[in-house]
């Protein structure tokens, strides 16, 4: 009865506080009038990927700019500058038709339109492009969104999707410590002889097998899935490769000219090796 009584007390309690606040009800609305770009609020900016493919090619980012405002019925007009600490070269890497964009009576959103020289842009070229609100005609700039950086990032074109046969120019087991147990050349795992690539985004592949059979083959235990990535015929894996055991994977190869790929690949337990895949036909 005791129990009842001090829960009942609390539940009063905490009605007739909560009556001597007023209800904010429509006084919590955002009252400013700001302009930000949409994108900013990522961690990393935006990255914008291009396959090239010819010398001359071009691509467009668009910008989406925002309002940020209850209030919709004038225009704003949103003036970009390019910041200094941009790597991206005008001319080089990227073109600008504009330095402004409106966003006239009624629209809350607009696109400032990028030109990207994708043709000029070698892949291992990493050029960032700054942006910044300069000034807003009609507005403020957002203090938290105002700057976006545009991560431009070119690669070759990428088709490694498919299965492979796997055959070993040589092939390490690991003795625990990162060393060698046991060594052989020229040699096939007939029980797992087969890998597969699988499209995962532009040039990155999941593979189910990045052991290439030794794991399910050699040790009779499940294959580790890992990701590859192409840029340009030339293969990495990817940094957060591990196997179940939390091993780290570290891989790289090229794409012959014949479409075969040659990897080699190791763990820090010590198994390892290179690799030939052959598409299957």
């Amino acid at each position: 009865m005791r129990k009842i009584y001090n829960y009942l007390a609390v539940v009063l309690a905490a009605v007739a506080m909560t009556s001597c606040f007023d209800d904010p009800g429509r006084d919590v609305f955002f009252s400013g009038n700001e302009v930000e770009f949409q994108a900013a609020n990522l961690p990393n900016g935006l990255t914008a990927r291009f396959i090239r493919t010819s010398p001359e090619q071009t691509d467009q980012v668009d910008v989406q700019v925002n309002r940020v405002s209850t209030d919709g019925s004038a225009p704003i007009t949103v003036n970009i500058s390019v910041d200094p600490s941009s790597t991206a070269v005008e001319g080089v890497h990227y073109e600008l038709n504009s330095t402004s964009v409106t966003l006239n009576g009624g629209e809350f959103v607009s696109d400032f339109p990028v030109t990207i020289l994708t043709g000029n842009i070698d892949p291992s070229e990493t050029p960032d492009l700054v942006l910044n609100i300069e000034s807003a005609t009609g507005a403020e700039v957002s203090a938290n969104y105002g700057q976006l950086t545009i991560a431009i990032r070119v690669i070759c074109p990428s088709e490694l999707a498919g299965t492979y046969t796997v055959f070993w120019e040589f092939l390490q087991t690991g003795d625990g410590s990162g060393g060698p147990n046991q060594t052989a050349t020229d040699f096939v795992i007939g029980s797992a002889d087969e890998v597969v690539f699988e499209e995962a985004g532009t040039g990155a592949y999941n593979i189910d097998d990045m052991s290439f059979g030794l794991y399910p083959g050699i040790y009779n235990d499940a294959a580790p899935s890992g990701r590859i990535n192409d840029s340009c015929d030339v293969l990495t894996g990817a940094d957060g490769n591990v196997d179940q055991y939390a091993d780290p994977f570290t891989i790289n190869g090229e794409v012959l000219d014949d479409g075969r790929l040659r990897i080699t690949w190791s763990n820090t337990w010590g198994d390892g090796g290179t690799v030939v895949l052959t598409p299957a036909s």
